[in-house]
């Protein structure tokens, strides 16, 4: 997992599983255009983020890399989650806090969250510029996420490929998270 917010100056380690496909060779990590040196193991990618330099906020793909009698060979492992310190709503950082069992991959969570935000935003009322998100709209998305990524291992008719090798079935809004953002109000009577 790799994730971290803008400004950050990263120290962690990572450790990604090497794909059976690749073969023996020296290892190392590309991720936005730089080069991060791995320890040598027969079966893992392993070693410190503290040689990178933080791109803008994005999600970035983090290869694997094997070279071997000066021929390389890459894989797609994982993808660096670079996010918004000042962003109210929920991303791949704030959404470990609350959601157990959230999908591993923090390429994954991200496109989640992000796609929970699309629909949240598209169904709620506006919110002001300079006004805070409604915590109701927040919790929607963590919601929201939650249920589409469950929905991604149930049976269902509108699938869609979120990448990484996700493929979701997409739900409508669930009755309970329209009620987050959009809650019923009493009607007045007259007569």
């Amino acid at each position: 997992m790799a994730a971290f917010i803008a400004g950050d100056t990263p120290v962690a380690s990572f450790d990604f599983d090497k794909p059976d496909e690749l073969p023996q060779g020296t290892t190392s990590l590309e991720v936005a255009g730089q080069t991060l040196p791995t320890e040598q193991t027969v079966d893992a990618f392993v070693g410190s983020w503290s040689g990178l330099t933080l791109p803008d906020v994005g999600v970035y793909p983090v290869y694997g890399v094997v070279t071997k009698d000066g021929r390389s060979q890459r894989t797609l492992v994982d993808a660096l989650v670079v996010v918004d310190p000042d962003d109210q709503w929920f991303n791949v950082i704030t959404a470990r806090e609350d959601w157990d069992g959230a999908p591993e991959q923090d390429g994954t969570l991200h496109r989640l969250l992000n796609l929970a935000r699309e629909q949240i935003e598209a169904y709620a009322p506006a919110v002001a510029d300079g006004t805070p998100v409604p915590e109701r709209y927040r919790s929607a998305q963590l919601v929201q996420a939650r249920n589409t990524f469950n929905a991604s291992i149930s049976n269902g008719d509108n699938s869609m490929d979120i990448g990484g090798g996700l493929i979701i079935n997409i739900r409508p809004l669930d009755w309970a998270v329209k009620q987050m953002v959009r809650p019923p109000r009493g009607l007045k009577k007259v007569g």
